[in-house]
């Protein structure tokens, strides 16, 4: 049989989401924590990868099992054996040639920017010019593959203060998303154009910009061509959703706490 998981993560004190030797990623917790089950865990693969310190809420990983193990197979039972900041929510039973990263037709990612003195107006005219299918060469940090790519949609809208960009697309290079977010951030700060992104669309002048933070990127979601019949286990979000709260208390009153000093140094 073959199960794929919906899989949530803090990727804060992660190496990304694929293993690398002698450094905690989040593929080696879940490998760790489904091997523990006696899960075979043949044929693993995942959605996408996802750099150190980027958060997911949507990545999904797909693996066989045997039939007899099926029942150990599901968020509640695998949870038990992962970090707080790794869980799983949702699973499905899916096709033998289901594959997590091949079969999927679009990913999502949203990015966190904690500024308010943007020029909104100004990101969504630039965020227009990179519609539809470009050349993104200089939005990634790709080398080897081919770097047309199609974003099917990049919002941009205001939240608690601060600003969310959402993009969408058929996949996305390295670095692509957090490259797009700086290219917005500095039209909407007035340090640059709305023309100059539009020419960060020709390939041959090789400008390229700097990566933003990793922070406050999270993998949202992810489609695929055939419908999946996800089972989203409420008991699992109950959890993760106490272990968030409880763990967010002390980033509070450490950010309340940092807010203070900055104003004793201005």
């Amino acid at each position: 049989m073959r199960v794929a998981l919906r899989l949530a993560y803090l990727g804060q004190g992660y190496y990304g989401f694929q293993s690398q030797p002698q450094v905690p990623t989040v593929e080696g917790v879940v490998r760790r924590g489904l091997s523990s089950l006696g899960l075979a865990e043949s044929g693993f693969c995942y959605a996408g990868r996802t750099d150190r310190g980027v958060s997911a809420l949507g990545q999904v990983v797909s693996f066989h099992v045997d039939e007899d193990q099926a029942s150990l197979a599901v968020p509640r039972v695998i949870n038990t054996r992962l970090p707080w900041n790794v869980w799983t929510w949702a699973w499905a039973l899916v096709p033998e040639d289901f594959s997590a990263r091949y079969g999927a037709v679009w990913r999502k990612y949203w990015y966190v920017l904690c500024r308010h003195d943007l020029d909104l107006d100004l990101m969504q005219k630039a965020a227009q010019n990179l519609m539809g299918t470009h050349d993104f060469r200089n939005f990634s940090a790709e080398k080897k593959r081919g770097t047309v790519k199609t974003l099917i949609s990049l919002d941009i809208r205001e939240h608690r203060g601060g600003v969310i960009i959402e993009a969408k697309a058929d996949g996305f290079l390295w670095n692509m998303v957090r490259k797009i977010v700086t290219a917005l951030e500095m039209v909407g700060s007035g340090k640059k154009t709305v023309d100059w992104v539009q020419d960060l669309l020709n390939p041959q002048l090789n400008q390229g910009v700097a990566a933003a933070p990793p922070e406050g990127l999270v993998f949202l979601d992810v489609g695929y061509g055939r419908e999946i019949d996800w089972d989203e286990d409420l008991y699992s979000k109950k959890i993760a959703s106490a272990r968030l709260s409880k763990a967010l208390v002390p980033q509070k009153a450490l950010t309340e706490s940092m807010g203070e000093i900055l104003k004793s140094m201005s």
